[in-house]
């Protein structure tokens, strides 16, 4: 236990060395800083920044480099293959649009990004679909491929942008379909974490240096957002003290396989603490849904009358990371067949001013619960220690459930 302990110390000491310069140097460094504090980061404004940097007549003035790497590093599929090289060859001629209507297939709906190249006679297209937070739509991606392909015969690709390991799910297309849009190549599902390689990229090939930063800016806000990365200098530190020699080596491994045990054990007392806690006679706690650290495991707070919908505390990544709440149903088609889906946003956006209030096919009105990070931050970890975490998720969980009651919104129908 001794090398377990000394390592310990030493990551305690340097981790506290690089708090006390910040604090000493923040005036200079401005550790807590980022642009993206100040920008609109929904999936529209998302789509915005993206088709910016895509775009080579964007006032990044780069021209066509940021577009020519996007395709290189994300959409290898596409820059290898043989149809595609008359585009690349003309790149520059780029048009990129976003919420482009699709109108060829008469179904209407909006593509995020869309970018569009005409080369003589022929005809190219990306269509590239960002879902940073919601839940598939019914048919999207199926409608969206159908309108490529009547746009651009010849060669068009479909690319989905979210941060899961998984794809788009059977409601948006179904797993034959989406299979053979792979098999030909015509499909790339990208995940956010995806794109730091092409946004370092673009750094390097970058000759502006307001440019270069407005990059970094969005590679840390990225890191911070879908990858629960929120100092890599912090990181970096940490990691030359554990690779130092062997024993160091020993000793955090042996700390990283208690870690797991440790969640697990601090989950099972805020269960204790929230049962200790909460009134009987709003709702009723269930915990059949939560303990294993999988993705998307669940408190439910169950409402009297409400068959099919509950209050919703949710971990969004697995280990017990990035939790949710809001109001949720069982099911996408409970949620449909519910009279007060739209109210519940609308209310919850209008009584819970200080967040963001979002919407998936289940959930009607949820919002991400501070602290976000479960995953690099000890902050969410402590508080369960020192009693404080169920208190909290208490109190919004109360504030949820008396807005939409107080609104009838939880009346059985």
């Amino acid at each position: 236990m001794s090398e377990v302990q000394t390592l310990i110390n030493e990551v305690s000491q340097k981790v506290q060395a690089l708090e006390t310069a910040q604090a000493l140097y923040s005036r200079q460094l401005s550790p807590d800083f980022n642009t993206f504090d100040y920008i609109n980061t929904d999936e529209l404004g998302l789509s915005r920044i993206l088709a910016a940097l895509l775009d080579p007549k964007g006032s990044h003035a780069q021209q066509e480099t940021f577009l020519r790497l996007f395709i290189e590093h994300c959409l290898p599929d596409m820059y290898k293959a043989p149809e595609w090289q008359v585009f690349l060859d003309s790149i520059d001629k780029t048009k990129v649009f976003i919420e482009q209507v699709t109108s060829r297939n008469n179904s209407l709906r909006r593509m995020d990004i869309y970018l569009q190249c005409q080369v003589g006679d022929e005809s190219y297209g990306v269509c590239i679909e960002n879902k940073p937070y919601a839940a598939d739509q019914f048919e999207q991606l199926k409608d969206y491929a159908e309108e490529l392909e009547k746009r651009h015969p010849k060669a068009w690709h479909l690319a989905y942008l979210n941060e899961s390991v998984n794809g788009p799910s059977e409601y948006s297309i179904k797993a034959d379909d989406l299979k053979a849009l792979t098999d030909k190549k015509r499909f790339t599902h990208l995940r956010f974490s995806e794109l730091l390689g092409w946004l370092k990229a673009c750094q390097v090939e970058c000759q502006n240096h307001s440019v270069c930063e407005f990059l970094a800016q969005l590679i840390k806000f990225i890191q911070k957002q879908f990858m629960g990365i929120e100092d890599m200098n912090e990181d970096n530190a940490v990691l030359d003290i554990i690779q130092k020699n062997a024993a160091t080596i020993d000793a955090s491994i042996r700390v990283s396989n208690t870690v797991d045990r440790m969640k697990k054990a601090l989950i099972a007392k805020l269960k204790i603490d929230l049962l200790a806690k909460y009134k009987k006679t709003d709702y009723e706690l269930d915990f059949t849904y939560l303990g294993e650290g999988k993705r998307y495991e669940q408190i439910r707070f169950i409402i009297p009358g409400c068959d099919t919908g509950y209050i919703c505390f949710e971990f969004q990544g697995a280990s017990f990371d990035r939790p949710c709440l809001g109001i949720a149903f069982i099911s996408a088609e409970a949620a449909r067949a519910c009279p007060y889906e739209e109210k519940m946003r609308t209310v919850l956006n209008e009584v819970l001013t200080d967040k963001k209030i979002l919407s998936s096919s289940s959930w009607p009105a949820y919002y991400y619960f501070y602290p976000q990070d479960w995953k690099g931050s000890s902050e969410a970890w402590v508080m369960i220690n020192e009693d404080t975490m169920a208190d909290k998720i208490l109190v919004e969980v109360n504030r949820v459930f008396n807005a939409l009651k107080a609104s009838n919104c939880l009346i059985k129908y």
